[in-house]
């Protein structure tokens, strides 16, 4: 019943956050992390790349509570445009095409951006260690990215939604790595005992 439906709508938890939402090879992708980072610019390239906005700066989120995921999308005012440095706001639709934007999307991945300074020590050099941001109570797994000169952030987040998007397939890069490097070791040994 349509009424219904609507009454589930104005009754789902929401909230806000600071955060540039991004369809990324077709994973709902919000980008995080301090003022100054470049999490617009890299939105924008990811753009120029044929990726889509969502939202740019302030993200809204809302919980489909009976399927315990998270939707997110534009305030009404400032979707479909981005604030860049030296530029200005920007129309994206009439830059890059009507499929540069798009509504409402599964929130499927946190990306947070971090100054390298910030996180020396305690960054996992493989990645092994799955980390969660939790919002509105549903953990959304986490890629903490950091930010130094000359670090292609575009590239990177391009990869993490890649990455991730096979590890949903169930395609494991470290574990097929430990078992290609473990094969190899037990031919080594096999060769040694001939």
């Amino acid at each position: 019943h349509h009424s219904a439906f609507v009454l589930e709508e104005l009754s789902a938890p929401k909230t806000s956050l600071y955060g540039t939402m991004i369809e990324v090879c077709g994973l709902g992708v919000m980008i995080e992390g301090a003022p100054g980072l470049g999490k617009s610019e890299t939105a924008l390239g990811l753009i120029k790349r044929g990726n889509a906005l969502i939202a740019d700066d302030l993200t809204c989120i809302r919980k489909d509570v009976a399927n315990n995921i998270l939707f997110a999308s534009a305030s009404s005012s400032t979707a479909g445009y981005m604030e860049i440095r030296g530029i200005g706001i920007i129309d994206v639709a009439k830059i890059f095409g009507i499929t540069a934007v798009r509504g409402e999307k599964h929130l499927q991945m946190v990306i947070t951006f971090k100054p390298l300074k910030d996180i020396v020590g305690e960054i996992d050099r493989v990645g092994q260690a799955k980390q969660y941001k939790t919002i509105l109570g549903v953990d959304v797994p986490q890629v903490i990215i950091p930010v130094s000169a000359g670090r292609d952030l575009v590239n990177l987040v391009e990869v993490a939604a890649q990455q991730f998007k096979l590890s949903l397939s169930g395609v494991d890069a470290v574990d097929e790595l430990s078992q290609r490097l473990k094969l190899r070791a037990d031919r080594v040994l096999d060769k040694k005992e001939k």
